[in-house]
């Protein structure tokens, strides 16, 4: 927990940077929560901590529902579309 406390701050400047400060699914700027590609308990590395997306509480919520592997590929699609919009970053 003390290790995603560091990662989420340095997280939350990177996003801040990008001008993320919306929901990467639907665009709302309320109630947001990093997202990881793993369920927390399936995490190892902090590679993996790092393998988040910013939403809102509602969407997190949804994709949470989702199977392990749809919600890793659902999560991935979102940092992949972020990371071709920002050239790369």
């Amino acid at each position: 927990m003390r290790e995603w406390s560091k990662v989420r701050a340095r997280l939350k400047k990177t996003f801040e940077n990008l001008g993320i400060t919306f929901c990467e699914i639907c665009g709302s700027t309320f109630n947001l929560s990093f997202a990881h590609s793993k369920k927390r308990r399936f995490i190892t590395s902090e590679a993996e901590l790092t393998e988040v997306c910013l939403i809102c509480i509602p969407c997190h919520q949804e994709i949470e529902t989702l199977p392990h592997v749809e919600m890793h590929r659902k999560v991935i699609e979102i940092i992949e579309r972020r990371v071709e919009a920002n050239g790369g970053a």
